[in-house]
């Protein structure tokens, strides 16, 4: 499958668009998770109590 082919398959069917929703909404939710993690870990650094 080439990737015109591909953009054409998801451009015109709609189980293509249902799932271009869902690789949209993946990525977005796998890259959320990735910075809350990258945060989390930031944050785990001791820090001396006042």
């Amino acid at each position: 499958m080439t990737l015109s082919t591909l953009y054409d398959f998801l451009r015109n069917d709609l189980l293509g668009n249902l799932l271009a929703t869902l690789l949209v909404a993946g990525t977005g939710y796998t890259a959320k998770m990735i910075r809350t993690r990258l945060g989390h870990r930031n944050n785990d650094t001791d820090q001396p109590d006042n």
